[in-house]
């Protein structure tokens, strides 16, 4: 990415911007519905490494949140999830049991 871009610190200022522009990352409609709302989620991942960055002694430049957010594991986070976290529908393989007494 050039670093003359002027956009690139209006995008440091309006983090969701910065979030919503890795939908690219998000490959199938069950992944962009939700990580459309994980953003308070990762952007608080961020703020805690940010946080043990200045608890460490804040050496070097800390790291953007474009930066984080371009080394995120997107898939794999996803893949970590359970099938209904996923958004898949599980009900047709695990039917419901009707017990007659």
């Amino acid at each position: 990415m050039p670093s003359d871009n002027p956009f690139l610190d209006y995008l440091e200022d309006r983090p969701e911007a910065g979030y919503f522009s890795n939908q690219n990352q998000w490959r199938t409609p069950n992944q962009r519905d939700y990580f459309r709302s994980q953003f308070s989620n990762i952007q608080n991942q961020y703020l805690g490494q940010l946080g043990q960055w200045v608890k460490g002694g804040s050496q070097g430049q800390p790291q953007k949140f474009l930066d984080f957010l371009g080394q995120y594991p997107w898939q794999q986070k996803f893949q970590e999830l359970t099938p209904q976290q996923q958004g898949q529908d599980t009900s047709r393989f695990n039917p419901f049991v009707k017990w007659l007494v």
